[in-house]
């Protein structure tokens, strides 16, 4: 624990420092390259800066512990480098190093400032190998012109002044550096044949090295104008990076009319099983694939026959298994992940699509279950209300009640049982004149202890159903409100003038809760007693009968309950 500690604030210091790292890295870098080849203070030089490197290298993290494989790997170059002192390996290192602060340098292009601290280091390292290493280690025998030997002995160095002052942030000095392999590869590349293209063109230059360095580099410089032209034109071109996009986005493959057919497919086939199987048969006839398994909620299966190769993907419940008789290249693998998510996204669109559909026929059989028990419930407390009054009646009064009121309980019934047979076809609703329904009302009602006012001008067609179940809904809950309200009064005001037909259920005690009345009439409320199923069935007839049912007062003392045929609707014909 103390030593993982320790090296962890060591790290930390290192991290804190690495500006300070880089330039001294630099610096020792230099002072080997003008001691004398092949002496001691090469050697020591040399081995320091190896150290400085370590400390500030982007591939691993300064606090983890190196394996030993990775430490005698290092030890072992490090030691055969500082051992022979050879030319090639020291430009060799020269060019690993460039391609590591290239990487840098490419990697961070978006924050400018950020990056000149390593563009300068890059240009250091770039500039002292063609000025010094090249010529005095790998072409001993030529020789350096005194101005440009004092300009890379003493006028380098002071290059590197500007790293003390540009910025490098703390999070760009962490232990997670930023670093691109490709562009470091490609700017080792350029540093190679920069030299060996140089040294090549020393043939036709009369050995003059310093001459076909500046002739590579004009050539260099030519050429990648010329690719930075074709790369990104203008005048509408695609260029180059058009052709290279498609490329790595296609990787010989018929991406875009595979998609095409998968949304053919997604668009054709509702069933969720039927078109996993379809699409994997798109993707198996790739030539390079031998077959596929799949497991998902729908069931498993196969396809083909099983390669050497099998690679596996996952999304959410979909598991597929390819088998290929090669090992996939990264590219290729990233691409065939991508095929993958698509079937499991469209795949998994279409159990989502099975499911809401399961729930609409679930919640259609549900209302209309909710519809006709609401219904039944209506019919039995007509029943129960004229079965009272049958009973308080003298028996030669009994026969004109049910005279009155059979033929109106067997239309319900009626209506009823045509819902039940077919809920999906909208029945029409029985209508009777507004005088003929008050006068039933107010014999239904005469000893139910409710106040009934009316103020019918006008003789209207009524749907009496609508007004039946507002009447024993409102009344009903009113009533139960009332045994626990001692004192509260009920009355049922009824008016018709001409297009206006409004008839209010008003009781005297107290308001409807806030959270209840903003949702009545729209949704069921789940309550112990009163102001549920009813009120929001009513709300759904009322709304198809033309009329809107509301509540029109809620205050302590006068709440009124509504229903008045909308502003808009015919009046209905008798």
């Amino acid at each position: 624990m103390a030593q993982s500690s320790a090296a962890h604030r060591l790290a930390t210091r290192v991290a804190a420092s690495r500006r300070w790292v880089v330039i001294a890295m630099l610096l020792t870098l230099h002072a080997a390259l003008f001691s004398e080849p092949g002496s001691e203070f090469e050697r020591v030089w040399l081995l320091v800066h190896f150290g400085l490197f370590l400390l500030w290298q982007p591939f691993i993290a300064g606090e983890r512990e190196l394996e030993i494989f990775s430490g005698a790997l290092l030890v072992g170059i490090t030691a055969a480098t500082i051992y022979f002192l050879a030319g090639w390996m020291i430009v060799a290192w020269l060019l690993i190093l460039i391609g590591i602060l290239g990487g840098r340098v490419f990697t961070m292009r978006g924050a400018s400032k950020q990056s000149r601290f390593y563009l300068i280091a890059f240009g250091y390292v770039l500039a002292v190998m063609l000025l010094r290493a090249v010529p005095a280690l790998v072409l001993p025998g030529q020789s350096i012109p005194e101005p440009l030997a004092r300009l890379s002995e003493m006028g380098l160095p002071v290059a590197l002044v500007p790293l003390v002052f540009l910025p490098l942030t703390a999070q760009e000095g962490d232990s997670s550096q930023l670093f691109d392999f490709f562009y470091a590869v490609l700017v080792f590349q350029l540093g190679l044949v920069m030299v060996l293209g140089s040294i090549a063109l020393m043939r036709f230059t009369g050995d003059a090295y310093f001459a076909s360095v500046a002739l590579t580099a004009i050539g260099f410089g030519c050429a990648l104008f010329v690719l930075a032209v074709l790369w990104n034109p203008l005048g509408g071109f695609g260029g180059l990076r058009t052709y290279f996009s498609r490329y790595l986005l296609s990787v010989g493959m018929p991406f875009e009319l595979w998609m095409r057919r998968i949304a053919e497919l997604a668009e054709g086939e509702p069933d969720s099983r039927r078109f996993l199987e379809q699409s994997l048969r798109e993707v198996a006839s790739f030539a390079w694939i031998r077959g596929a398994e799949w497991r998902s909620p729908d069931g498993d299966g196969s396809l083909g026959e099983k390669g050497e190769y099998a690679t596996r993907f996952s999304h959410h419940e979909l598991e597929i298994v390819f088998y290929t008789d090669i090992s996939l290249s990264p590219a290729l693998f990233l691409h065939m992940r991508l095929l993958a998510q698509v079937v499991g996204e469209f795949y998994e669109g279409k159990r989502r699509e099975m499911a809401l559909r399961r729930n609409a026929y679930l919640q259609a059989v549900h209302e209309t279950g909710a519809r006709l028990t609401h219904d039944v419930k209506n019919l039995l407390q007509s029943l129960y209300a004229l079965t009272s009054m049958a009973q308080k009646l003298p028996v030669e009064g009994t026969g004109g009640l049910l005279q009155r009121q059979l033929p109106q309980l067997t239309q319900r019934l009626r209506s009823t049982l045509d819902r039940l047979r077919a809920p999906e076809v909208p029945t029409r609703e029985l209508t009777i004149a507004a005088s003929a329904w008050w006068r039933q009302l107010s014999q239904r009602l005469a000893d139910a202890g409710v106040r009934l006012e009316a103020d019918v001008r006008s003789d209207p067609a009524v749907p009496a159903a609508l007004f039946d179940s507002f009447i024993e809904n409102a009344v009903d809950n009113a009533s139960d409100k009332a045994v626990r309200e001692p004192g509260m009064e009920i009355a049922v005001e009824f008016a018709c003038d001409g297009e206006r037909v409004e008839l209010t259920v008003r009781d005297t005690g107290s308001r409807v809760e806030d959270a209840a009345a903003a949702r009545l009439f729209r949704q069921p409320i789940e309550r112990g007693a009163g102001l549920g199923i009813g009120l929001y069935q009513l709300g759904r007839m009322a709304q198809q009968a033309g009329y809107r049912l509301e509540l029109a007062s809620n205050v302590a003392g006068d709440v009124r309950f509504t229903l008045a045929r909308a502003a808009e609707s015919p009046p209905v014909e008798a």
